[in-house]
């Protein structure tokens, strides 16, 4: 199981917020475990998963009509401490 903090940022498109929003339908449609945050968007799955859905993200984004994309990407893979986005932040949940 591995977590990560996606955020996308497509270039030359007229409406950013639109074009992230697509993004985001594609993490939707994915059927992994996700959290979106202001900034970015937490999934959860395996190392395979995620880094398909970011291909699948970028794929997206051109099929919208952006001229590049910058994606920021963290992940964590690990057996000794917490991968799931619950273990991570449900103790800071009001």
């Amino acid at each position: 199981m591995a977590v990560a903090d996606i955020a996308v940022i497509p270039e030359g498109v007229t409406d950013v917020y639109d074009a992230v929003d697509r993004a985001i339908q594609v993490i939707k449609e994915s059927g992994l475990k996700y959290e979106v945050d202001a900034m970015s968007t937490a999934v959860e799955g395996s190392l395979d998963e995620i880094l398909e859905l970011i291909k699948e993200i970028h794929k997206a984004m051109f099929d919208y009509g952006a001229k590049g994309v910058l994606t920021n990407l963290r992940v964590q893979e690990s057996k000794i401490y917490p991968t799931s986005i619950n273990e991570k932040t449900g103790k800071h949940r009001k």
